[in-house]
């Protein structure tokens, strides 16, 4: 039975020692990670607030591994298997999380296979219903899959005890299966574990890295897609985020659905420019836009002027911060930790346990040009977020 529930409100990123997101280093509030934006002269600057400051520079740190639970017998589970129907199989984003599940299933020696599709929600709904037939273990819907196209077959795979995680698809804010009263979207019965995704953690950190880096003075576009789940509540999370660490900054919202992406960005943004000059800042929310983004400062003229701020730390992406381009920071986050993460929870049904609910699971951090080297060079698509984090995993589960 699926339940309408209201939107949950934005939360402010989590700066608990727990969340491991978050390094004890405090600069004062006038400083900032980059030059100020430029453009018709020396802006007046306006307040910003100490928590941004102090959460951009903790942001830029290496994060610290997060425990996601107790201590897991995995050597006890050698033959189960688990299932993966990803987003795509096509999706970079999708095969780097499915490498990093895959590898360590091997470890495991549980078996592993993942549903190839082109994201269709009926070629998904034949992923779940082949995965039934086999009786598998566990079922991973993974890198955005959306469970609310699944219901019925996620309540046949738990009438026939088969567990299903939900992987990457709900925002930090959310709260966990089965409780899930707190789901910006609406929540689906029968999963029994998530692993959420930073979306609205990002979109803060984009806010405040902008108030800092503008000292106060931002004029800033928003890109949205509100026909991407996560996208209003990212919305409204720099609603509140940027009236909080800025108050003097400025930001409009235009909204470019996902199929317009290729040909809407850069006209939308281009418009944008010539409506409002002043406009030194643009937010496209995703890694996938800012190409187009990029493209419509150039053919504006606006190199040097405007500064393209983005999520989701794609090597492509943090290459642009690498050579200067137009893209000044990026908000990244660990694929591979979010394919660990996602394994982290199968094996603990698969034993039995209770599956995790740290929320700030997915290592996230803050790059540009004071530490984009940290993410190779050129930029590799797991680096940046430190060296130890498949072994502190294995430790977790007795195979270190």
């Amino acid at each position: 039975m699926k339940k309408q529930i209201r939107s949950a409100p934005g939360v402010r990123p989590r700066r608990l020692a727990v969340a491991a997101l978050l390094l004890p280093l405090v600069l004062a509030a006038c400083s900032k990670p980059g030059d100020p934006a430029s453009g018709g002269g020396e802006s007046a600057k306006g307040e910003v607030s100490q928590a941004a400051t102090d959460t951009v520079e903790k942001f830029k740190a290496v994060p610290e591994f997060v425990s996601p639970g107790p201590a897991v017998d995995v050597a006890s589970l050698a033959g189960k298997s688990v299932f993966v129907i990803p987003l795509l199989t096509t999706n970079d984003y999708n095969i780097q999380i499915n490498a990093a599940m895959e590898r360590v299933a091997k470890l495991a020696d549980v078996d592993f296979e993942v549903y190839t599709n082109e994201g269709q929600p009926n070629q998904w709904v034949a992923g779940m219903n082949q995965a039934i037939a086999k009786g598998v273990d566990v079922i991973i819907l993974s890198g955005g899959t959306d469970p609310r196209a699944l219901e019925p077959q996620i309540k046949e795979a738990r009438d026939r005890g088969i567990k299903v995680v939900v992987s990457m698809f709900w925002d930090t804010s959310a709260q966990f299966a089965p409780d899930c009263s707190g789901l910006s979207v609406d929540c689906v019965d029968g999963v029994d574990a998530i692993v959420a995704a930073p979306y609205q953690t990002a979109t803060r950190l984009d806010a405040d890295w902008i108030a800092v880096d503008s000292e106060g003075a931002a004029k800033i576009l928003v890109v949205t897609s509100n026909d991407a789940g996560p996208s209003p509540g990212q919305e409204a999370a720099f609603k509140d985020e940027i009236a909080t660490a800025c108050p003097s900054c400025e930001a409009t919202f235009a909204n470019v659905p996902i199929s317009k992406w290729t040909t809407s960005v850069q006209s939308t943004v281009q418009s944008e420019l010539v409506r409002n000059p002043d406009i030194d800042y643009v937010v496209p929310l995703y890694d996938n836009m800012a190409s187009y983004a990029v493209a419509a400062i150039t053919a504006a003229g606006k190199q040097g002027q405007v500064k393209v701020v983005t999520f989701n730390g794609t090597p492509a992406v943090l290459k642009m911060i690498q050579d200067g381009d137009i893209v000044t920071m990026d908000v990244g986050e660990s694929l591979e930790g979010a394919g660990f993460a996602a394994m982290d929870n199968a094996f603990r049904l698969m034993a039995g346990m209770e599956p995790s609910q740290v929320a700030d699971i997915v290592p996230v951090r803050i790059f540009d040009t004071t530490n984009i080297d940290e993410a190779g060079t050129p930029p590799e698509v797991n680096k940046g977020y430190g060296d130890d984090l498949e072994a502190q995993y294995l430790e977790v589960w007795g195979l270190g």
